[in-house]
Parts: structure tokens; sequence; C-alpha cells
């Protein structure tokens, strides 16, 4: 046998070999898992701002008619008082 297979063959993993490389494993996954929450999180910054954009476009959309509708019936409530006190006014020149 020559030096290197005679290595290969006295080499044994023992326990704490293997716990070491899990480990170390962990370790790495931590690492990345890290590495990719710093990425989501910007990115989720990103999709909130834009969230935060759409819903104001989206409330503007929807207010804008409602205003108008509010508009239309205070328009329509102060003639319709308007037209009221008109008709008291000549009941009372009537009597």
């Amino acid at each position: 046998m020559t030096d290197h297979t005679l290595f290969l063959v006295n080499m044994q993993i023992t326990y704490n070999d293997v716990i070491t490389l899990l480990t170390i494993l962990a370790l790495v996954m931590v690492i990345v898992l890290l590495y990719h929450l710093i990425f989501v999180s910007v990115s989720l910054r990103r999709i909130v701002g834009r969230w935060d954009e759409l819903s104001k476009e989206v409330e503007a959309l929807i207010l804008k008619p409602i205003g108008a509708v509010e508009y239309v019936l205070d328009w329509f409530a102060s003639v319709v008082e308007g037209m009221r006190e008109q008709r008291e006014r000549k009941k009372g020149k009537k009597k």
C-alpha cells in the first residue's frame, strides 16, 4: 500500500467530526438565510411603498364620485329647502 491509501484506510469519522460538520453547515445556512432576509426586507419595503401609492390612488378614485354625489345631494337639499320656504311664504301671504 502506498502512503495515500494507508491514510484513507486509517481515517475514521468520529461522532465529534459529524457534529462539527453539521454545526458548520448549520452556520452556513443561517448566514445564507440572513443574507436572503436582507433582500426580502428591502423588497418588502419597496412593495409596501408601491402598495401605499396604489391605495392612495384607489382612495382618490373612490372618493371623487362620493364627493360629487355629496355635492349633488347638498345642492338638491338646498333646492328643496328653498322651494319649501317659498311655499311657506306664499301660504303666509294668503292667510
